[in-house]
């Protein structure tokens, strides 16, 4: 054995040999299984990714060494709008844009980024070391796995479970698409808020509204009081006669005002703000010849869109506002209100921005035509599997998340605007009739049509559509595949709390809508890791940690970064590390996979929020160090035996701690408590192991039980750290990988 311990030799050499293998035990009795949350291919993986992989990877390894025929299914999402925003920023920096170029050539060109950032997360996962089978690798826009999201399509239309909506959404003008709430993030902000007057029709009163967003204001259908409002009451029943519009608005009574807020007035836009949307719904808000009216017939409903696709007006609002910016607008009508002296007061006001997670601009809700699933029926089915028992949370409280969004679920948008996805598979005629099928072909003949010509819809699949088959497509479906057969459904997913309701219960209701199956048996719940300052880790605040460069340990020479910017930009781990070597023959502390692992491990609390510690991963950097130094000085002494057999007291001590600790460890592997099998396996091997019994075992001068005690450590310690102890392994037992013993 070296003298001292090089973590990144011994990891490239492993790593290769890992990728090449396969867990597959057919005849065995138990199974384990999961799925990998598949990463977008985007770009390269993040600390998040790690954290999750090396739990999975755990046990993955843990229930193999047990027995059990043991399955990681492995695979990349396409990531629709992450992905296509990527290339059409690499295209804006060549000076061109994907109409341009055209449907066909930009797809072509959104391949190339796939198969160019697959191969870096494939390297990536490779360096670290998961076990999984690569030769069964999938992509959700591969052949096999298109198959099934179209039939999952198709079926769900056919039953009349999809159907299409012209409904309030979140829209993106940058992408001029719809995006779900995942993809819109909050920003609290100072604002202002304008007070303005809205003249009652034949009357010299006038109503004062409160609104942060006057440029809606020619989509109002409605001006809303409480009826509990003494201020407003007579108005009920009123109409408002609406600036510069001069369309008839009636004064409504809702107790969802708040008397509180602004003036107790709240001008009403269904059209343009969600709650709005619910008050014209429950309202039945629609126009006629300039009037609007109320009805207790939920198809009256017709909510005015003032806004063009990119959030420019239409020609909804009058001619002098018409085709201009919506930020814009705003400045015209405010100068015009002053004119009419309709501008009453503005204030400083907080107000909360819906910004693109993927674009940052400013999110319009907007009306606009999309495909939704109705979710209702497929949550009680998940739910009551939750109930049951049937599936179970780690830690147990997420199931409180899990409920208040389901008990809540509204129909599920699953249609983007983008064009690299899943095409819908739907096609129009000259008519505008709709038909839903596999292909054109199967079209024609299912709704037996004549020779007309048909069209496909542009729109593409949300992306949480097709990961929502994940579970079982991953595996095969809707072919009855070996994978389907074994390992389906699964026994553990491995998650973020962030997308308990995006993923977590989607995959629940399709896979009991398609298998009539649980997708898995096990939810564990991870915390999202943030830095050393409790911040969210973003490329915009610089505090990104590549799970690669944190192995190579090139964060702590900023020298060696600097000189190795160029590689690093190519996220070519191996490259960077010759090129340091190179420069820095004395070497560089570079910190390993297994110690990165450890401190995974040891931060698995049952958080909402987890702080990477750089000092927690230089104590397990230090603690590989010392299983190394205690490897070494165990092999100095004759391998007499495999057997561990007391002979003295500190051999009894020693054996009855280790059994009192592995029962220990596999208690809390089996509650999902990482952190405190960690803590238990680095307190025994340095505090029990080395510091007290090898200390007996050298002032003895019995040291026959040193190499079975270490043996069965290397054993324990494997799937915490799987690369030092299979080295150890070779190099002092030469009996095989500690996996299959």
């Amino acid at each position: 054995m070296d003298p001292k311990y090089f973590p990144i030799e011994i990891e490239e050499k492993w790593s290769k040999i890992w990728a090449q293998r396969s867990l597959d035990r057919p005849k065995a009795k138990n199974r384990f299984s999961q799925i990998i949350p598949p990463p977008n291919v985007t770009g390269t993986l993040h600390m998040g990714h790690s954290f999750q992989y090396a739990i999975m990877d755990f046990y993955t390894r843990y229930h193999h060494m047990n027995g059990a025929d043991s399955y990681w299914q492995v695979g990349t999402d396409h990531a629709g709008i992450a992905t296509q925003m990527v290339v059409e920023n690499n295209l804006a920096n060549e000076g061109k844009t994907k109409d341009e170029l055209g449907r066909d050539k930009f797809i072509e060109e959104v391949w190339k980024w796939k198969d160019f950032s697959e191969e870096k997360i494939s390297s990536q996962m490779k360096r670290l070391g998961i076990t999984v089978d690569w030769d069964k690798y999938r992509f959700t826009l591969d052949d096999e796995y298109y198959q099934g999201v179209i039939k999952a399509f198709v079926e769900l239309y056919r039953k009349d479970k999809i159907y299409q909506g012209y409904r309030l959404v979140n829209w993106d003008p940058s992408l001029k698409t719809a995006v779900s709430d995942l993809e819109v993030i909050r920003q609290e902000k100072d604002g202002l808020i304008w007070h303005i007057a809205y003249p009652v029709e034949d009357s010299q009163d006038k109503l004062i509204v409160a609104t942060t967003r006057p440029e809606t204001m020619f989509g109002d259908m409605a001006v809303a009081v409480n009826p509990k409002d003494s201020r407003y009451k007579k108005f009920i029943g009123q109409y408002i006669i609406l600036p510069f519009v001069g369309r008839k608005i009636p004064i409504i009574g809702d107790e969802y005002v708040d008397m509180e807020f602004g003036t107790g007035c709240l001008k009403i836009t269904p059209g343009h703000d969600f709650n709005d949307y619910e008050i014209g719904k429950k309202f039945a808000l629609h126009e006629i010849d300039g009037v609007v009216h109320t009805s207790k017939k939920l198809e009256d409903f017709a909510p005015l869109n003032i806004f063009t696709d990119t959030a420019h007006t239409n020609d909804n609002v009058p001619q002098q506002f018409q085709d201009l910016d919506r930020f814009k607008v705003r400045k015209v009508v405010l100068e015009e209100l002053k004119n009419k002296d309709l501008l009453v007061k503005e204030e400083k006001h907080p107000i909360s921005v819906p910004r693109g997670e993927r674009s940052n601009i400013v999110i319009e809700p907007r009306l606009s035509y999309q495909w939704y699933v109705k979710t209702a029926d497929m949550a009680k089915k998940a739910n009551a599997a939750v109930n049951k028992g049937e599936v179970k949370f780690h830690p147990n409280n997420w199931i409180k998340t899990y409920f208040n969004w389901m008990d809540n679920i509204q129909d599920w948008c699953i249609s983007r605007q983008i064009w690299w996805g899943h095409r819908i598979p739907a096609w129009q005629d000259a008519e505008g009739n709709t038909y839903v099928g596999f292909d054109e072909e199967e079209v024609r003949s299912f709704y037996k049509l004549d020779n007309r010509k048909l069209n496909q819809v542009e729109d593409v699949l949300d992306t949480w559509f097709s990961s929502s088959l994940w579970s079982f497509g991953s595996l095969g479906w809707p072919n009855n595949t070996d994978g389907v057969e074994r390992y389906f459904p699964t026994s553990l997913l491995v998650t973020g709390f962030d997308i308990i309701f995006f993923w977590v219960a989607r995959m629940m209701m399709m896979s009991l809508e398609f298998t009539g199956q649980i997708p898995f048996k096990d939810v564990y719940v991870t915390g999202l890791i943030r830095d050393e300052n409790g911040q969210k880790m973003s490329k915009s605040k610089g505090n990104i940690i590549d799970p690669i460069d944190l192995v190579y340990g090139i964060e702590l020479e900023d020298l060696v970064a600097k000189r190795t910017a160029n590689l690093m930009q190519e996220g070519l781990a191996e490259k960077i590390e010759r090129k340091t070597r190179k420069q820095f023959p004395n070497g560089i502390e570079s910190y390993g996979t297994d110690a990165m692992r450890m401190t995974f491990f040891s931060l698995a609390t049952h958080t909402k929020d987890i702080s990477f510690e750089m000092g927690r991963l230089k104590g397990y950097r230090n603690f590989c160090n010392k299983m190394w130094n205690a490897a070494r000085f165990i092999n100095n002494y004759p391998h007499e035996s495999e057997e561990f057999i007391a002979k003295n007291e500190a051999d009894k001590w020693i054996e009855k701690e280790f059994e009192a600790v592995s029962k220990q460890i596999n208690k809390n592997i089996a509650e999902y408590r990482l952190d405190f099998a960690m803590n238990e396996v680095y307190e025994f091997f340095w505090g029990k192991f080395c510091d007290k019994y090898i200390e007996e075992c050298k002032a003895s001068g019995e040291t026959s039980n040193l190499h079975p005690m270490l043996k069965k450590l290397l054993q324990l310690i494997h799937p915490f750290a799987p690369f030092i102890t299979e080295e150890i392994n070779e190099l002092i037992f030469k009996d095989g990988s500690l996996m299959d013993l």
